[in-house]
Order: C-alpha cells, then structure tokens, then sequence
C-alpha cells in the first residue's frame, strides 16, 4: 500500500539556472500573490527558477489559474510537485524541504514565506549577497503588518504595509535587524533562508526528527548547522518581505506542534547551537544518498517516498509530553544551559551533561520557569561572595522559594 501519492504536476528544464526558489504549502494557502510578485523580478527570468511543494494531496485551483495563465508571458512555475500525502497525518515542512533540495536545478536554494510580498530585486539581492559572501547562509527578515483589513489580500503598496498595523518597522529598518538585544525572537528566522545547495546536502538537509512535525519548525534549523559547518550567518538590511494579515497566521493553538522554548522556536533546531552538531538527528534517506555523491532523479525520490513508513505522522500518533534533555546555552556565566519537561535549568560547566534522575546529586542547579529567570538566578549566584556557597552546598539555591533566596542572599551578602 502507497504512503503518499506523489505526482509532478510541472516540471521545466533550467539550464544554467542560478537560485532555485523553494515555496511550500501544507493546504493552508488561500492566495498565490508571492508567485506573481517572483515573476516579476530584476534579473533574467532564465536565471532563476520557482518550484512549489504541497504536501498533501491538493491542486489549488487558484494556483492552477497562475500556472495557465502566466504572469506577464512568463511560465508561472517552473516545478509544481505534489506529494500527496493523505489528510488524516501531521505535515512535515522538512520532508517538502528536502524534496525541494533534491528536485533544484540552481547552484543556490531560497525557502521563504510562499504568501509574501517580494520587491522586484529580491532573487538580485540574493545573487549578490552570495557575490560578496560565497561562504554564507543569507536570511532575510520580513515586515509583518496585523490590520485586519488587508484580508483577502488585495495587493497593498510596500508604504501601506509598513504603516498603519505594522508590527515591526522601525522607519528604516526591521526591529529585529536593528541591534536588537534578542534578535533570535524578534527578527524573523523562518521568513527567508538561502543557501547554496551543495552545502545544504553536506550538512544533511533539513531534519525529519519527530520534533520538527507540524508548524515548530522552519529553515532556521539548517542555518545553525550550516553555521555549525563553517557558514557566515548574513542577514540583508537592504531586502525585505513583506506579509499582510490573514486568519491563523501564526497557526498558535490550532495545529500539532512539537517543543519549543515557549517562544515558538524549536528546542531541538536551539540545541544545535549549543552542541555544534553538522548533521542532522534524523537524515532524510535520499539527501543520505546524494550527500554520499549518488545521483536521485526527482521521479525515483518521489517513488521512493510513495513507500515511506510514517506512522508518527499519523494523526494521534505524536507525543503528547517530551522528556528528553535539551542543551540550549553553552557556558552562560560559568553555566550550561538545559530544558527539561518544559522546565529550565543551569548547571555549572564541568559538571558534565544534565541528567534528570541525578538532579538531587548536583552541588549547584538552578532551576525555573524560563530561560530569562535562569539567567537572573545564575546571575544573582554569581553576586554572591566567594565561598558562601561552599559553606551551604547541603541547600542548593534551587530548593529554596527564589523570593526567599534573593532577600536570604543579601542578609547574607551584608556579612562578608
């Protein structure tokens, strides 16, 4: 029996094709603008290409009317790959990643927002950025506008989303591109992503691991590993995308998602920070291959694909808690730091890896709500006078009521 009927709806040559645009869809897309606006480009419409991946077995018909039509006597799609898996599973943007990696013909992959706004130099500024940075992995930050009134989208001037209802322009700039103290949250790490493919293939592709099931994923797990592999992370600050309101944007309480720091960015996508690991948890069998130097026509992987075991993707097949141990800081004030069951922890460097069941042993652990109060704690601990510790090892600070702490440590603090 066949997992998922995959078909190739389109597929055109590309000779000499320089970036390959990959746009995705889980069968939430209500309009197919963002194909219109890469039609319209700067650079030569032979020097790039666009391939658009459904994961289940859906054929918009808005999207059918661009591809007939055209935009401006263009081909509007180069690809149109359907993977057609059935609705009762979870989607997998990772496993449309990696067929999209696989099925580009250009030197250089783009994953962005496939319901943006795109300026007509957006694949230019790309191409440039890779002149001047070959050795990078370039992000782009997209301006985000929350008015209500752009839905159904109706083809807003750039000065319209970024005034009334924007959520984060700052008159020149993005919020999150402008020296921003977490630039992790606030710039958009899953907006833009772009690579070049051979790279893409070194590191593994896109991770398949349970965790990235559902929408807590995104390209940003394949830029901490490509950092991880020698990669300058870039972000351009004279290209944007842009994106208007449309219901449930953000997907928040309405579809599975696997664990996340509590602001929505993966756990395991975090750790890869931490741990500096290059491949990924759970390699996706064909970017196996091509990284071995096999060469995979898209029709084998798509058969390949059509026989593919995934029952954890199956509707009520996914966990509902997690327990592994994530490392999410090295060497914060002399502290690791750790997620566990959605609780964090700080534990002194050279105490090795956190271990759960060995909790109650460790001399120091802090323990809390989030990673912004751990670094408060970890930061109080390390106020404190040289020794105190020493002397009340037998109650670690984590055991005490951290109100309770904090007025104790400065009686104490008084004394010394």
């Amino acid at each position: 029996m066949k997992v998922c009927s995959p078909e190739v709806v389109l597929k055109r040559a590309k000779p000499g094709c320089k970036v390959s645009v990959i746009l995705i869809d889980w069968g939430v897309r209500e309009s197919f603008h963002g194909v219109e606006y890469l039609n319209r480009q700067t650079v030569a419409r032979s020097d790039y290409e666009l391939i658009w991946l459904e994961f289940y077995d859906r054929r918009p018909e808005g999207l059918r009317k661009i591809v007939d039509s055209g935009v401006d006597g263009q081909p509007a799609l180069d690809q149109w790959i359907v993977a057609g898996y059935g609705d009762a599973g979870i989607y997998s943007k990772h496993r449309l990643y990696n067929i999209g990696i696989l099925a580009a013909q250009g030197e250089i992959c783009v994953i962005c927002d496939s319901d943006a706004m795109f300026t007509p130099t957006f694949i230019e500024k790309i191409i440039q950025g890779f002149a001047e940075t070959p050795r990078a992995v370039i992000h782009l930050d997209e301006i985000r506008n929350n008015d209500h009134s752009f839905f159904p989208f109706r083809y807003p001037s750039l000065d319209e989303v970024r005034g009334k209802g924007c959520i984060n322009w700052q008159g020149t700039i993005s919020v999150g591109l402008d020296n921003h103290s977490d630039m992790l949250h606030k710039a958009n790490y899953g907006a833009c992503m772009a690579a070049k493919r051979a790279d893409l293939i070194a590191v593994g592709g896109a991770d398949e691991h349970l965790d990235y099931l559902g929408y807590v994923c995104g390209p940003y797990e394949l830029t901490f590993r490509l950092m991880n592999y020698g990669l300058e992370e870039r972000w351009l600050r004279d290209e944007y995308l842009y994106h208007t309101w449309h219901p449930n944007e953000n997907s928040i309480n309405t579809e599975y998602h696997g664990p996340h720091d509590g602001r929505f960015m993966s756990l395991r996508a975090l750790e890869a920070l931490a741990d500096g690991r290059v491949l990924p948890c759970l390699e996706n069998p064909w970017i196996a291959r091509a990284r071995r130097g096999e060469r995979l026509e898209l029709d084998a992987v798509l058969r390949l694909a059509a026989d593919k075991e995934e029952p954890e993707w199956r509707n009520g097949n996914q966990p509902t808690s997690w327990d592994g141990v994530y490392w999410m800081k090295r060497d914060f004030e002399g502290f690791n730091l750790y997620v566990h069951k959605d609780r964090w922890y700080g534990l002194k460097v050279g105490e090795g890896a956190f271990n759960p069941r060995l909790a109650w042993r460790y001399r120091v652990l802090i323990e809390t709500d989030n990673q912004e109060q751990t670094r408060q704690e970890i930061h109080y601990y390390n106020q404190l006078p040289t020794g105190l510790w020493d002397r009340m090892w037998v109650h670690p600070p984590h055991r005490l009521p951290i109100r309770v702490w904090r007025r104790l440590s400065k009686e104490l603090a008084r004394l010394f």
